[in-house]
């Protein structure tokens, strides 16, 4: 009776160990397969590339910590509204249901609101940064500021008591390729204009917009049928003894569809058609990457 007994015992114990030893291997395969949640991020400007380097995840939940958006992509592309430092979260989460968290730090650029309003105050231009300046003080325009931040292309112009804007040829580059559109020979390294406006630099004036149409980048244009009302500009503003400034806009819808950036090159001209001076300096147009 004692020897079954034992007997017995000992099936239990090794039933007992065996269960064990199995509940050990478990423990450790599970423990090799938890996720661990880690990422990297690179920027342009406020647009964030975020790289996934986590592993054991085959789910993923991103916070982007601006209350604005999350994302279950592994490695998403997102745009800040907001700047400053703002805390992003991943969380990462297994085929057994685990999670694992991360949080870092980003620094996203400051966002500039801009709204620009034609209206001969510049106050508004505060923000934009200067595109172009003349280096050398010559001629009459000393300054250029592009925007595009919204349906239109803005510019302020800034120079000294010449500066009028009784006429002008204002050539502008919306492809981003210097080498098609018309090739102009005092910008020989950053032409290639699709579009001139010529005329006087007012609003409602007998100006109008020509589209190139010479395919080896020679003089060739046709008027765009009552473009020049879409141009709105300030007229000439006195900002002191020595300086003039203007500011006036163009609709994007006028310009077609653009391409990476807007360069724009004038010449400046009297009422008379008689030379003023040309801007900016060679070779390049005054461009600003959209």
């Amino acid at each position: 009776m004692k020897k079954i007994q034992l007997t017995k015992y000992l099936a239990i114990l090794s039933a007992f160990l065996l269960l064990t030893a199995c509940s050990s291997d478990n423990n450790a395969s599970d423990s090799a397969n938890k996720p661990v949640a880690d990422f990297s991020f690179t920027n342009d400007g406020s647009t964030f590339t975020f790289t996934n380097l986590s592993t054991n995840g085959t789910k993923y939940r991103w916070d982007f910590g601006d209350l604005y958006y999350v994302s279950n992509e592994k490695d998403p592309v997102y745009t800040y509204k907001i700047g400053g430092e703002i805390r992003v979260s991943l969380t990462v989460t297994n085929d057994a249901g685990e999670e694992s968290f991360v949080t870092k730090v980003i620094n996203a650029p400051k966002i500039i609101i801009v709204d620009i309003k034609i209206d001969g105050k510049f106050a508004d231009w505060n923000d934009v940064p200067v595109t172009d300046e003349n280096t050398s003080g010559n001629g009459s325009i000393q300054k250029i500021k592009i925007w595009a931040g919204g349906p239109n292309v803005n510019v302020y112009l800034e120079g000294n008591k010449k500066m009028l804007m009784e006429l002008v040829d204002m050539y502008i580059n919306t492809d981003g390729n210097t080498q098609t559109g018309f090739l102009h020979g005092n910008w020989p390294q950053g032409s290639g204009a699709e579009f001139l406006f010529e005329g006087p630099l007012v609003t409602n004036g007998w100006g109008s917009f020509y589209n190139h149409t010479d395919p080896n980048g020679g003089w060739g244009w046709s008027a765009v049928a009552g473009s020049g009302s879409s141009l709105t500009a300030s007229g000439i503003v006195s900002l002191s003894a020595t300086t003039n400034a203007i500011e006036f806009s163009i609709p994007k819808s006028q310009l077609g569809t653009l391409g990476s950036s807007i360069g724009i090159a004038i010449t400046e001209m009297t009422s008379g058609w008689a030379a003023v001076a040309n801007f900016p300096e060679a070779p390049k147009f005054s461009t600003l990457e959209l």
